[in-house]
């Protein structure tokens, strides 16, 4: 692609989290969005009226066949995932897929392996990996700001009420607070530490059979450790808290979209770092597209394939071990 070409996103599914993605695709400067589909023709003209998209469609397949789209960003429910990253990577696309990237490791291999096949970009939209306070975040501990990481502690929690139909409770739709919040704390785990040595885990149940609260312990081969906590019952703090032999970093309310972060010390009570963020967030996992494609990845450097695979198989894991199964796998 051209230096200065912009790249041309489609957007599939026209829900609440695509709605923030097309909000923040306004102001970056690597992309435009011309066009986006829902199963409903008349859900994707309201979504495209409202974010001045030119083109809309009434289904998937004409999206992901389009010849006036580069890249498309998928944003149905998780069960969807596979089915509809394939179609758009058969068609020739790039795909940014929301997290999680698929359900279990064995869709998240496929997906991969269809992408090798057709030599197109896939990537896992965990945008948390690309916010600039995470990156300073990172630097800072490898560069031994806190010493060796001992603990991180991270939780993600907020009341939702019981409804079996819904995508956090019905199963057919990949439903559980693991899947759709617990990947943050379990991101923040893998990303600064890597795979565990042992998982432990605990969880509740809904009627539905999907977890609503979710506790995980991991344990490290240098006797580090991290406890996680998902929740759809109650509100946390939605912290995360990284022990060192020197220091610690408090990244505040709510980690995952931060643009800030404290390091405090026995030495010192405390310092805050602020590096900004544009917009909600979105822009700079865009801008990662952008700058993949530009150098001819079919992969990124930094939400690699092997960490989607990890983090797939950490969550299958996990699922494991609380006995959550959904009715498709």
């Amino acid at each position: 692609m051209q230096s200065n070409q912009k790249l041309r996103w489609g957007i599939l599914g026209c829900g609440k989290i695509a709605a923030k993605f097309a909000e923040d695709m306004r102001i970056s400067t690597t992309g435009i969005v011309v066009a986006c589909a829902a199963r409903d023709a008349e859900r994707a003209g309201n979504f495209a009226k409202k974010y001045r998209i030119p083109i809309h469609y009434g289904d998937y397949t004409s999206l992901a066949a389009s010849r006036e789209v580069d890249v498309i960003y998928i944003a149905t429910t998780h069960n969807f995932h596979e089915a509809h990253a394939v179609c758009c990577m058969q068609h020739g696309k790039h795909v940014l897929c929301e997290k999680p990237l698929a359900v279990n490791l064995a869709q998240t291999i496929s997906m991969q392996e269809t992408a090798q096949k057709y030599q197109v970009f896939l990537m896992e939209a965990l945008w948390t990996a690309f916010l600039p306070a995470m990156i300073s975040l990172k630097n800072a501990i490898q560069s031994g700001l806190i010493g060796d990481i001992r603990h991180i502690r991270a939780d993600f929690g907020f009341k939702v009420p019981y409804d079996p139909e819904s995508r956090l409770f019905n199963p057919a739709l990949a439903g559980g607070s693991l899947l759709d919040i617990g990947i943050y704390p379990l991101f923040m785990a893998t990303w600064l530490c890597g795979m565990p040595e042992k998982i432990h885990a605990v969880a509740s149940k809904t009627p539905s059979g999907v977890d609503d609260e979710c506790s995980i312990l991991l344990l490290y081969p240098d006797k580090s450790s991290a406890s996680l906590y998902a929740s759809v019952t109650c509100h946390t703090d939605t912290t995360c808290e990284i022990f060192g032999t020197m220091g610690k970093i408090t990244v505040p309310s709510r980690f995952h979209e931060q643009h800030s972060y404290i390091h405090s010390s026995p030495e010192q009570e405390y310092k805050i770092t602020d590096t900004g963020i544009l917009g909600r967030g979105y822009v700079h996992e865009i801008d990662h597209v952008y700058d993949c494609l530009k150098s001819g990845l079919t992969e990124s450097p930094v939400m690699s394939h092997q960490f989607s695979r990890d983090l797939a198989y950490l969550m299958d894991r996990v699922r494991s071990l609380i006995d959550v199964r959904y009715p498709f796998e």
